[in-house]
């Protein structure tokens, strides 16, 4: 829906002003960066008709192809993957102002990402991406807010007055009243109604083909730029259904002068069975060209108005929406493992450093593979008048009639052998190509001599032939995913309006939208000693022991054990450090809230004990404590051996059958007294008094003496 009301003439300047935009973008991608593009994806999939070109000569006698540029960047995902996927955060989140609230919310923002990626299947759109770099220069990810409602039935209680107002709320919102009934014990009415409820808010982030990314000539970067934008082709029913929806409007003004889209080469490439003539009958499956415009432009009269930055969408030179940005930056961000500075695209991807190479070997693998099959089934010289019939020979029969000397009728001509050199030279090429990728045959796991080398010395081969990875990984969380991890923060920050429930491994959880308030800082950790485990295993063991050496002289405490016991486990490969240890916070809780319902147990257990033990107990307390205090504790416990005896004697399986319940009198203990009080020695346990006689109210209407009382 437009949300800027503005004149007509306003509205054909915005448009002539995007579509010279357009036009720009569209050229240049046509002229400057689709055809690097299609040469390195022939390279990648050394393309049969790319060396055809090549070499012509050479195809005419064999098609095998090298495919190191394939090779070598399936060698590089898995380990890069595992940079970003282990069980370390790419990006960790943290509270600007250092304080724990903030601290705490950066969590809950951390986690809500972590969840988010998941739900969108991150891990295969960042592959997607991460490999188109790796091909093209730039791999393209773009983010935007998804939100959807689903009709579902409600139920709420009004009085009469308040349903008057949902009734009249209800016809404007074209809710479906199902249902009314009095309630009579909540004296209102129960309604029972169909209402839209939100069931999808969260962003959603997909990787573009590079034939879908414009963007404006002159840029530098994508940081300060003036116009870029999502080229889609779509379909006039989808628009039609955007409508519906309230997304676009002039949607029936643009079939009218809908013309079909200007496919470029990249998108034939993608999609062999483009549909360039849809069926004209049927308007639905006409698609068009569509432009989702990020675009800063003047939106006042006044020539010499301040830019303003807006989202505009535009087909075939008519607004189907326009609004103003409020996410600040636009929505795409880029993966490119090489930077040329100043550019975009780069002028070379990670596969032009592997071209030559691969061209190289293709020619001498054809050459050799030709001389293999010369020198196997050679060529022959033949004499037809000394043979009965050339057809034995040129047919392949098993007998060949000779008219005199075979020498003399067939002859084979002699092949050059394979140079010495040539294998060589395949070898200095491959030698050539980990020095240019840094993707060695030690961190592919593939030299079989390893074994002939110390461990130490492998490692640090692996390490130094790692950096070049690690680099890349450097590259893309400091560019792309930073600034994405940015701009879903501001997302989240702008969209989640209501409690969300998001699922954990250690379960569910709810956050507020006040919890994802503040001002936060992002730490980038790729790249870290990338592909050296065993490396950074070590060195968390030794500081350990420092920790430990520190913790002697009060300089370290559970919180650094904790912290470098998480790194270990993470570093290992176990993201869900929870399951293995405890957090001393949560350890602090644990050990503060069951104190008084310990001590309760203490005493409730001591008093069932023998009154020796229990002497020995309250004396180790510092209370005063002498034999004639527990004389009813100690006929109570021979009574109760007697009854039991008596009952194991007569009740044979039911020997609980005439057990006597064992008395256990309440008593109180105060400091410095008595912890048990009794009646005199001697004295009868049926009308003996318990307590302090003369001593004062205790809290519950007991007699205590004067001081702290604790029951028990």
């Amino acid at each position: 829906m437009d949300k800027f009301k503005i004149s007509s003439s306003k509205r054909d300047e915005i448009v002539n002003k995007l579509q010279q935009d357009i036009d720009a973008a569209n050229q240049y991608y046509g002229e400057e960066i689709e055809p690097k593009i299609l040469k390195r994806y022939a390279i990648y999939h050394s393309d049969e008709d790319f060396y055809k070109k090549m070499f012509p000569k050479l195809s005419e006698r064999c098609s095998i192809r090298s495919t190191d540029a394939q090779d070598t960047i399936s060698s590089i995902m898995p380990s890069l993957m595992k940079i970003f996927f282990g069980s370390t955060d790419v990006i960790t989140i943290q509270g600007r102002d250092g304080s724990d609230q903030q601290d705490d919310r950066a969590q809950t923002m951390q986690e809500l990402i972590n969840y988010q990626l998941d739900v969108n299947r991150f891990f295969m759109t960042f592959f997607q991406a991460a490999q188109d770099g790796l091909i093209t220069g730039n791999g393209i990810l773009k983010v935007d807010w998804v939100r959807q409602y689903n009709d579902k039935p409600q139920q709420i209680t009004l009085n009469e007055a308040a349903f008057e107002q949902f009734a009249a709320q209800a016809k404007q919102q074209n809710w479906q009243i199902v249902n009314v009934m009095p309630n009579q014990a909540a004296g209102g009415i129960d309604i029972v109604y169909i209402a839209p409820v939100l069931t999808v808010n969260q962003p959603r982030i997909m990787n573009l083909l590079a034939s879908e990314f414009r963007y404006e000539p002159d840029a530098t970067d994508l940081n300060s730029i003036d116009f870029i934008a999502h080229r889609k082709i779509v379909t006039l029913d989808y628009l039609r259904k955007q409508q519906d929806n309230g997304l676009y409007e002039n949607v029936d003004k643009l079939a009218e002068k809908a013309i079909e889209p200007e496919y470029t080469e990249l998108d034939y490439q993608n999609n062999l069975d483009v549909d360039d003539e849809p069926d004209q009958e049927d308007t639905g499956r006409q698609k068009v060209e569509l432009y989702e415009c990020y675009v800063n432009i003047n939106m006042t009269d006044d020539p010499d108005g301040e830019l303003t930055p807006m989202i505009i969408t535009v087909s075939n030179k008519i607004i189907l929406r326009i609004e103003k940005n409020v996410y600040g930056r636009h929505p795409f961000f880029i993966l490119s493992p090489r930077i040329d500075p100043h550019k975009i695209w780069p002028d070379s991807s990670f596969v032009d450093l592997i071209a030559q190479i691969q061209h190289t070997k293709t020619a001498i693998l054809r050459q050799v593979i030709y001389n293999a099959a010369l020198s196997n089934d050679s060529q022959k010289a033949i004499n037809l008048s000394m043979l009965e019939d050339a057809d034995d020979i040129t047919k392949g029969r098993a007998f060949i009639r000779v008219n005199g000397d075979i020498d003399k009728a067939i002859k084979a001509f002699p092949v050059s052998p394979i140079q010495s050199w040539t294998f060589n030279l395949i070898t200095y090429l491959d030698s050539e190509k980990e020095n240019r990728t840094g993707i060695t045959k030690y961190n592919q796991g593939l030299d079989s001599n390893t074994l002939n080398k110390t461990a130490t010395g492998i490692n640090i081969i692996t390490q130094q032939a790692n950096q070049r990875l690690e680099l890349i990984a450097r590259i893309f969380a400091e560019t792309g995913l930073y600034d994405m991890f940015r701009y879903l923060i501001k997302m989240n920050q702008l969209f989640i309006n209501e409690p969300t429930v998001i699922r954990l491994t250690s379960g569910p959880i709810t956050i507020d939208p006040t919890d994802l308030d503040g001002e936060f800082d992002l730490v980038v950790n790729a790249g870290m000693g990338a592909g050296a485990k065993q490396t950074n295993l070590q060195n968390l063991q030794m500081l350990q022991g420092v920790i430990t050496q520190l913790a002697n002289v009060g300089m370290a405490g559970p919180q650094q054990f904790y912290n470098c016991a998480k790194r270990i486990i993470e570093e290992i490969g176990y993201k869900n450090v929870d399951d293995f240890i405890i957090q001393p916070q949560q350890m602090q809780q644990k050990q503060e809230q069951p104190q008084e319902s310990l001590s309760e147990s203490v005493k409730s257990d001591i008093s069932q004990a023998p009154y020796q033990v229990q002497m020995q107990y309250w004396a180790k307390q510092g209370y005063q404590v002498n034999p004639q205090m527990f004389t009813e504790q100690a006929a109570t416990d021979a009574l109760k051996t007697a009854v039991d005896s008596a009952a194991k004697n007569i009740g044979g399986n039911n020997g609980r059958q005439g057990t006597l319940p064992a008395t256990n009198p309440s008593r109180r203990v105060s400091q410095g007294a008595a912890p048990n009080i009794s009646t005199a020695v001697g004295g009868d346990p049926s009308t003996s008094a318990t307590g302090i006689a003369g001593g004062a109210a205790g809290p519950n209407g007991n007699n205590a003496v004067q001081g702290t009382v604790n029951s028990f």
